[in-house]
């Protein structure tokens, strides 16, 4: 009984509301060193670099940056909106408590990152790697991917809705309680990897033959 209470379990999403805002500028944001408090809106940077950066009840707005760096940041009770990265370099980065909407990244790599209550809404991404990061009570609601790496992710209460993705990789993944039945899914790999993810029956025929090919069984006709 309580192992179908796992299964079926909602991501836990905590509501923040951000305080007053200051208007923040590019000074604000070098250094690495702690932000709050601040909003930043208008960006237009080949390159922002927010590296060991701790940011805390920030809003980001209609920013346009060539090349995001987010390595081992983090942000907590922030939001971004209308942001528009080719390259985010986001690897061991930590959100917690953090909104993502109407942007769109090109290769996102999120690998080794924590990721924990956090929606990302109408949001368009190319390839998104998360190998090896802990993902947990997290929404996309309406994103479109070109690829999502889930390889060694360990992810629990992470729901899809209204989301496509070309190809999805969960080789070696560590699932729980992961909602895919609102991700239209082209191609999977590793698909062993879906143990303890919850599918639809449409899915499920989509992607039979690749359940045939991993148990041998070969399919005539």
């Amino acid at each position: 009984m309580a192992r179908g209470k796992t299964i079926g379990a909602a991501p836990r999403i905590r509501d923040f509301q951000l305080p007053d805002l200051e208007v923040g500028t590019i000074e604000d944001l070098l250094g690495g060193g702690y932000v709050e408090v601040l909003h930043f809106t208008g960006f237009d940077q080949s390159l922002l670099d927010l590296t060991d950066g701790r940011l805390e009840d920030c809003l980001f707005s209609e920013m346009n940056i060539g090349e995001l760096s987010m390595r081992n940041a983090r942000y907590i009770q922030c939001e971004f909106k209308q942001l528009s990265a080719p390259i985010l370099d986001g690897a061991g980065a930590t959100l917690n408590d953090v909104r993502v909407s109407h942007s769109r990244f090109g290769s996102a790599d999120l690998s080794d990152s924590s990721i924990d209550s956090v929606v990302f809404e109408h949001c368009k991404f190319g390839w998104v790697n998360l190998r090896t990061a802990q993902v947990r009570d997290v929404v996309f609601r309406d994103c479109s991917f070109d690829e999502i790496d889930l390889q060694l992710v360990k992810a629990q209460r992470v729901k899809f809705e209204n989301c496509r993705t070309g190809a999805l990789n969960v080789e070696r993944a560590g699932l729980g309680a992961v909602d895919l039945t609102g991700l239209e899914i082209v191609q999977v790999q590793g698909i062993e990897g879906l143990r303890g993810a919850m599918i639809s029956e449409q899915q499920l025929m989509s992607l039979s033959h690749e359940f045939a090919a991993h148990l041998g069984i070969k399919v005539m006709g």
